[in-house]
């Protein structure tokens, strides 16, 4: 069905992998179709409550395919439709009422860097760099660089990671708050399963709508956040997980 990705699933985790390690899982147009499509796959699959996407090879991914740039006179239209095609992989991914966990197991440059950013909670192996390397070639961040970095480092440091172009280690990533683990790269499968497995336990209804308003909270004021909290939490109250979750933890509580 795909060949530009892998896809498989496990225990509730659903697993997305970039697969074209001879380039670096360069993001042509191929693989962004495949990935949003299995990705909107996932979502309309009851049994999966968290996704995981990653890289084979030694790269996460290069970001886009720069051999096609010299291959193909790329013009405005041409042009904008490459980038509506890695928005609607982007907003696949945000819109998703599944957490997602990025796996980063190489390198993650340019559109490769910020698909990683787009991830809800973002796992790096040691050897892993991250770059907004646009700018060497000539162009500003795509796939939501300019909206991802600025919140998750602060406007000034964004500004500097763009403007230069610099390659950074994960362990810099994870001090600047881009990601939020670094783990050595024999390890990065085991801890990528044992978060997605945490998480998966949760409540799937629980956890769409927390991810949904987290999005939202960076842009609505606090009476709009409160009315969000209250609409979901009402949403919960009358779900039937929420009540056997609460008969569970009560006979938990008279065990003890």
């Amino acid at each position: 069905m795909f060949t530009a990705i892998t896809v498989s699933e496990k225990e509730g985790i659903g697993y997305l992998t970039m697969n074209r390690p001879e380039k670096l899982n360069a993001l042509n147009m191929v693989i962004r179709e495949e990935m949003t499509q299995a990705l909107e796959g996932f979502a309309r699959n009851d049994d999966i409550r968290v996704i995981v996407i990653t890289g084979a090879g030694r790269a996460f991914s290069a970001g886009g395919d720069i051999q096609s740039f010299v291959e193909n006179e790329i013009d405005v239209i041409s042009g904008r439709k490459r980038i509506q095609s890695l928005s609607r992989l982007l907003t696949t991914i945000v819109n998703l009422e599944k957490p997602v966990i990025c796996a980063v197991n190489g390198i993650a440059v340019g559109a490769g860097c910020n698909l990683a950013l787009s991830g809800d909670i973002i796992i790096a192996a040691e050897e892993a760099k991250f770059s907004e390397i646009f700018i060497k070639v000539g162009l500003v961040p795509d796939c939501g660089g300019m909206y991802f970095l600025p919140r998750l480092v602060g406007l000034p440091k964004a500004k500097e990671l763009i403007f230069t172009g610099e390659m950074i280690t994960a362990q810099q990533a994870k001090e600047l708050g881009m990601i939020n683990y670094v783990v050595p790269r024999n390890e990065l499968d085991t801890v990528v399963y044992e978060q997605a497995k945490k998480i998966a336990a949760g409540s799937p209804i629980a956890l769409g709508l927390a991810k949904s308003i987290l999005n939202r909270s960076l842009s609505c004021d606090l009476p709009t956040l409160l009315e969000l909290e209250a609409f979901a939490q009402g949403a919960c109250f009358q779900s039937e997980e929420h009540r056997q979750l609460v008969r569970d933890f009560v006979a938990r509580s008279k065990t003890k």
